[in-house]
């Protein structure tokens, strides 16, 4: 049970369920900011290039990918469609990852995020986390890329 002046992170991994939301998930955003105060005590400063996203611009960023890598297979690595992406239901962020010391901030989040359930996903991706555990119980292993993740949910 939280305090008065506590935020619940949930006692389990979040799911996507019911309708869609319109921003990240509320025990999502409790996550990362109760991430983002701790890496702050330890002098890393935690910020997020992306983090929830509609599925109109989920559909926009997998148009491009395919695009960019030729062939909708390809374009899954990266890039996952708007139903299969947990960004259109809050659920995924993005740790900026455009500088050394981006993947620095982001080093930190993979080795502590576990403490508030927040797992880095993918192989390919340092800066992809996701709210896979509950908080303080270690991360599943990492998959591949997206691709293999949606494989393996499909059982192939």
């Amino acid at each position: 049970v939280c305090k008065k002046n506590e935020r619940s992170l949930g006692t389990s991994a979040i799911e996507p369920v019911g309708k869609r939301p319109n921003a990240l998930h509320p025990l999502m955003k409790n996550r990362w900011l109760s991430a983002q105060l701790a890496a702050k005590l330890d002098g890393v400063i935690l910020k997020y290039s992306t983090a929830y996203r509609s599925l109109s611009f989920q559909r926009y960023l997998f148009q491009q990918e395919i695009r960019e890598t030729g062939s909708r297979k390809e374009a899954m690595k990266e890039v996952l469609p708007p139903k299969i992406s947990m960004h259109p239901w809050g659920l995924a962020i993005d740790v900026m990852r455009f500088t050394k010391i981006d993947k620095k901030r982001a080093k930190w989040l993979q080795i502590h995020g576990y403490k508030w359930g927040l797992c880095r996903r993918y192989d390919n991706e340092f800066w992809h986390f996701e709210p896979r555990t509950a908080p303080g119980v270690p991360c599943p292993a990492r998959q591949k890329d997206a691709l293999s993740a949606y494989y393996e949910s499909k059982g192939n």
